[in-house]
């Protein structure tokens, strides 16, 4: 789920806003990115938490502060000219150029990070069986 949404930011980006442009294509990568930034996020904690000598896997703390840190950087983008400003900024220096549009309607794509919320509860199914197997 995590990489379709990835590859989805990736197409609607590149080849969608280019050749549809408009609303729908700026909601899709809105949707897109709050699936995976959640995960993405953990997962840099947790290779993070590795490289120290410790336990990397998820936690049922980290993946809901992952997707609350989510969602409040991504309301604080979208309702912030000085948020919007600074993330473009930090992405452009990546090699593309960023454009970030203030526009509180995004917020209603908030309720795709319960599909973060579905990926991070099968993960910590997996970590739970892994620990119970030794």
């Amino acid at each position: 789920m995590v990489l379709l949404a990835v590859l989805g930011l990736l197409v609607n980006d590149w080849y969608g806003k280019a050749h549809f442009g408009g609303a729908v294509t700026g909601k899709v990568s809105d949707v897109a990115g709050l699936v995976f930034a959640p995960c993405i996020l953990s997962a840099a904690i947790g290779l993070a938490w590795r490289g120290l000598g410790r336990d990397g896997r998820v936690t049922r703390r980290r993946a809901a502060l992952c997707t609350a840190a989510t969602g409040a950087g991504f309301a604080a983008v979208k309702l912030s000219a000085t948020a919007a400003a600074g993330l473009a900024a930090g992405l452009s220096r990546l090699g593309r150029p960023a454009v970030i549009a203030l526009d509180p309607t995004d917020l209603f794509c908030l309720p795709a990070l319960a599909v973060a919320a579905w990926v991070f509860r099968d993960e910590l199914r997996r970590v739970a069986r892994a620990r119970a197997d030794g």
